[in-house]
């Protein structure tokens, strides 16, 4: 029995293509459509499942990786591979199934179990330690399960996966220091603004802008004034922000008090020169801070030398995030200690539930068998005895039926799994 248990560890397979191997871009080319339901593949899920001998399937689509989580007994080699991105688009020519292939990675067993629980913890992330990939992870199973995907097996992975990547994040500091290029902008902008009331100049309404607009909206500054190309862009943002929306070419008129300038925009030249600023700027003695995540830059570094200014650069906040990824790499080899041993712990535990649902049937049985006895077998001697030697050989047998059900999970768990502390 314990090989087949083996076995069945062995039907763990995922096959993945990542920001790894190719980029985030061509990743769409993976993706499994549905015309009926546009929002989850269900019904090619379903018919992948069916044509490709899949016991249970779990489909995991991000913006850095597309996997199949899965069991089952075939391997997965090159042709496997074709016949699944030719099942993925019918159309593509051999040249690009080939190119395919050479970016998809292929694990199976623990290999599988160990990469699955890696990137339930961030350790396999584009940003290593982020948390936002296992929400994802409990999302794509909840939709496997509903539609009856997925079975008993990936519950159990899923469920030590969880508490897997929650037992990294306590134990190591993986998700510690940011990485973000937004977030550490944030952190690096409250160190220079001094009260709620801060004027802060927003130039841009795009996605980096965004971002940063959340975390002042959630640290509730609201003295913002937005400019954009785009007006309702503009006003959109501010809204959110309970602030004030501009059109660009309105900057160089702006009056109002300000301390921090923050832009972002796709611009080819620079947006805030010197001489912009010279009209903006009312007291020579104030202090600014300037945020420009902009590439190309957009506000011109020589305003530095003339006036008191903090200037922030993508360059300076890449210098930063490239050290907290750094530590945080560091922390990748803590984490991988730890899944050594995680890896060790999921053996024991899904031979043990292998085991259970193999011996699922003996209560039934022996039950059954006692039935027989009571009613067949030895009915007539039975109605023999008085109501006091028949309640103490009820007894016996209740306490007899309860007992052999746990002989054979004893032995079992003793002699297969080397489990000395099972109690009956």
């Amino acid at each position: 029995m314990i090989n087949a248990i083996n076995k069945e560890i062995e039907d763990f397979k995922v096959i993945t293509i990542t920001h790894k191997t190719t980029s985030v871009q061509r990743l769409k080319d993976y993706l499994l459509d549905d015309s009926s339901d546009s929002d989850y593949p269900k019904s090619r899920l379903t018919e992948l499942k069916s044509s490709f001998q899949i016991n249970e399937l779990m489909y995991l689509n991000t913006c850095n990786r597309v996997t199949f989580f899965f069991t089952s007994k075939r391997e997965v080699d090159d042709q496997y591979l074709k016949d699944l991105f030719l099942f993925i688009n019918p159309v593509i020519n051999n040249d690009l199934v080939d190119r395919h292939i050479a970016v998809t990675k292929v694990y199976s067993g623990n290999e599988a179990l160990e990469h699955f629980f890696s990137v339930a913890a961030s350790m396999d992330s584009l940003i290593v330690g982020e948390r936002e990939i296992l929400g994802q992870i409990k999302e794509a199973y909840a939709n496997s399960k509903k539609y009856g995907l997925s079975g008993d097996s990936i519950r159990l992975a899923i469920e030590k996966a969880i508490v897997f990547a929650k037992k990294i994040h306590n134990e190591t500091k993986i998700s510690e220091k940011p990485v973000s290029i937004v977030s550490i902008a944030f952190r690096q902008l409250l160190e220079h603004l001094p009260s709620k009331e801060t004027g802060i100049l927003m130039i841009g309404a795009g996605q980096s802008n965004q971002q940063l607009a959340n975390f002042l909206k959630k640290y509730d500054f609201h003295n913002v004034h937005v400019f954009n190309r785009t007006l309702e862009k503009a006003q959109e943002l501010a809204e959110k922000l309970g602030g004030h929306a501009y059109e660009l070419n309105q900057l160089s008129t702006f009056k109002a008090p300000f301390n921090v300038v923050v832009s972002c925009t796709g611009a080819n030249d620079l947006v805030l020169t010197k001489a912009i600023f010279d009209q903006l700027n009312t007291d020579k003695n104030h202090a600014y801070t300037f945020l420009d995540l902009a590439v190309p830059r957009d506000i011109d570094p020589a305003i530095a030398d003339h006036y008191d200014v903090n200037y922030l650069d993508i360059d300076s906040l890449e210098a930063m995030a490239n050290h907290n990824l750094s530590f945080r790499q560091k922390e990748v080899i803590k984490a991988k200690e730890i899944l050594d041993l995680f890896i060790v712990e999921f053996e024991n535990t899904f031979r043990q539930r292998q085991l259970e649902l193999a011996l699922i049937d003996i209560p039934t049985e022996v039950k059954a068998l006692k039935q027989k006895a009571v009613n067949e077998v030895f009915s007539k001697d039975i109605e023999q005895l008085d109501d006091e030697a028949r309640k103490v050989l009820e007894n016996m047998m209740d306490y007899l039926e309860k007992k052999y059900i746990g002989i054979p999970m004893k032995i079992a768990k003793k002699t297969i799994l080397g489990l000395n502390n099972f109690k009956d």
